[in-house]
């Protein structure tokens, strides 16, 4: 099968590019193929006059059915995760890449690929295979499979939205199977659909469970990116002595989670505990976590520290290479501001420049940008920044920048 993209048909080659559309942010929906004519036109033939909620429903159920037959694990793993089949809560295609390199496949596996290459042949080999597929280069159907046990069918009832069937499944497996990973797996989807109902008491519950379920394992696994996921919606709510307690007891028993010493670090991070942060976020490099991801938060947290140096050349390591917009961005401006406070003022504001192009209305880009205006004597600049990183009309602050900045203004203006 072509692997080149001169060895692609034309009309292939429009498809796997509209697959790397869906790929972005929430992954595969019907609404974002309704927008994608190249993944419609795959059902002209079938159905030349349905409308285009109805194709999509087509090229959704094929795109599934595809990847469900593709008898390479690793292949089939990466599809799911760019595509995001399973609907994950991951925005990113990378991150998503990355989750599946590391969790599902696991670096012991046979077919484990670096998160690097896993994410190229996703973009540029499976892409294009699956496109060929769907336009006749493989049969269409695969037989279904039935749940392989009680765990298998909770996980499907969960996929499907059916929680209220799923959780007495989960919790017969949690408290009589013999078997411990399933034990564990059930406690920790019990958790998810916990917290994903805010019953956060009950989320911690099981995954305090689960934990105790966890012979043998170094990294965490699912259960690591699980609480990696919780304490990330914690902090999201400033949330954060909740946030540190539950990924402080998960690295008592994965101190090599790396997944884990990110998570703590940006909770540290976000709770100004800057010296902290620094250090997990260390850890999670040492470790093997990947280090444009690190950087992107290391290098904000340097800045922070008045290490100014270093954030501009870990946050310059990030710019090259290629990650989402706003990633971008939000590094921009991060490094706006450690060149700005180390008293370069026009090659900062070049770097808010192409920070306000992408995130005009991010709370984080004014904050940085008013202090900078205050470093350099530029008063009113700085008030009409760090009035516009307060204003309800752009993203919030973090508590602890919210009073720095609260503070500065007050001094401002007095």
């Amino acid at each position: 099968m072509p692997r080149k993209t001169t060895d692609v048909p034309a009309e292939a080659q429009e498809v796997a590019d509209a697959l790397l559309e869906l790929s972005k942010k929430e992954g595969l929906t019907r609404l974002k193929i309704t927008r994608l004519p190249a993944l419609l036109a795959v059902t002209n033939k079938r159905l030349p006059l349905a409308s285009a909620a109805e194709r999509a429903r087509v090229v959704e159920d094929l795109i599934r059915t595809h990847v469900n037959s593709i008898r390479g694990v690793r292949d089939r793993v990466l599809l799911s995760a760019g595509l995001n089949l399973e609907q994950e809560p991951i925005a990113s295609l990378e991150s998503r890449i990355a989750t599946a390199c590391e969790v599902t496949l696991g670096d012991k596996s046979p077919s484990f690929l670096e998160p690097e290459s896993a994410n190229g042949r996703f973009r540029y080999t499976l892409t294009v295979d699956l496109a060929l597929r769907l336009l006749g280069g493989a049969p269409t159907y695969a037989a279904p499979v039935p749940p392989s046990d009680d765990l298998d069918m909770a996980l499907r009832f969960h996929r499907a939205h059916r929680d209220d069937s799923a959780v007495p499944v989960l919790k017969r497996v949690a408290t009589e199977s013999r078997d411990e990973r399933e034990r564990r797996e059930a406690w920790r989807l019990l958790a998810r659909i916990a917290y994903e109902s805010g019953e956060l008491d009950g989320a911690e519950v099981a995954f305090d469970r689960a934990l105790q379920n966890i012979t043998g394992m170094r990294r965490g696994g699912r259960l690591a990116m699980d609480i990696d996921r919780y304490a990330r919606v914690l902090t999201e709510t400033e949330d954060y002595e909740r946030a540190k307690a539950i990924v402080s007891k998960a690295l008592l028993v994965f101190f090599e989670g790396r997944w884990l010493w990110r998570r703590y670090g940006v909770v540290k991070w976000y709770s100004n505990e800057l010296l902290d942060a620094y250090s997990a976020l260390t850890n999670a490099l040492d470790l093997g976590y990947p280090a444009v991801r690190v950087f992107h938060a290391r290098g904000q947290v340097l800045a922070e520290l008045g290490r100014y140096d270093e954030a501009i050349e870990e946050l310059g390591e990030v710019l090259r290479v290629p990650r989402s917009p706003v990633s971008l961005a939000i590094a921009h401006s991060g490094r706006g501001f450690a060149m700005g406070m180390s008293g370069h003022l026009e090659p900062a504001l070049e770097e808010f420049r192409r920070a306000e192009a992408v995130i005009p209305y991010g709370g984080w880009f004014h904050y940085w940008r008013g202090l900078v205006w205050y470093q350099h004597g530029r008063l009113a600049e700085a008030v009409t920044d760090l009035e516009l990183a307060l204003s309800p009309e752009t993203t919030r602050l973090n508590r602890a920048k919210q009073q720095n900045a609260q503070s500065l203004l007050s001094v401002l203006q007095a």
